[in-house]
């Protein structure tokens, strides 16, 4: 009986570790996917400075995205 329980709390824990493994591997994804995010903002706002518009300037952006396309 003791084996019993203690069998059934150890198959809990792996199950516990297997979904703690589970969630941290996709904390990590989507932190990276976050990064990258990020990542294209800064460029899409360096590219708008160095075409010479004012990052303010939301309808400017919005113009020069269309052209690029």
């Amino acid at each position: 009986m003791i084996y019993s329980i203690m069998t059934n709390k150890a198959t809990s824990l792996q199950k516990l570790q297997t979904s703690l493994e589970n969630i941290i591997a996709q904390f990590k994804l989507e932190k990276a996917s976050s990064h990258i995010k990020d990542n294209r903002i800064k460029s899409s706002e360096e590219l708008v400075i160095k075409v010479g518009y004012n990052p303010n300037d939301i309808k400017a952006a919005e113009k020069l995205i269309k052209k690029e396309k």
